[in-house]
């Protein structure tokens, strides 16, 4: 759940699991019908995702931003004990390339007339 960067250092295991049923329910279920449900309304109107950016992405980039403003900043933030460096910029590379082969091929066997496979 993208959402959960939110609560990084920020917060307990018992206010996250219970935020991830009560996000999960309320918000991402309904989202996701009405989305990708041929009876939803933003598939009605005509609402083309393809890759989940509406539900998933956008939903939860919002819940992660309320998040993040709710809990205030990170315990330690401009400490040098935060003083995050990178680490091994090959695996940055290699895992964002990954990243990108997954995403341009599911959509673009999505919009495609090649049956999906997996």
């Amino acid at each position: 759940m993208l959402a959960l960067g939110g609560f990084a250092e920020r917060s307990h295991i018992g206010p996250l699991a219970f935020f991830v049923f009560a996000w999960s329910t309320l918000v991402y279920d309904p989202i996701a019908y009405w989305t990708w449900n041929a009876n939803g309304w933003g598939n009605k109107l005509g609402n083309l995702d393809w890759a989940g950016g509406t539900p998933v992405h956008i939903a939860s980039g919002a819940a992660a931003l309320a998040i993040s403003f709710y809990l205030k900043k990170r315990l330690g933030y401009g400490t040098p004990a935060l003083a995050y460096v990178p680490h091994n910029t090959t695996y940055v590379v290699l895992g964002t390339m990954f990243m990108w082969f997954g995403w341009f091929g599911q959509s673009y066997y999505r919009v495609s007339a090649i049956p999906f496979v997996f």
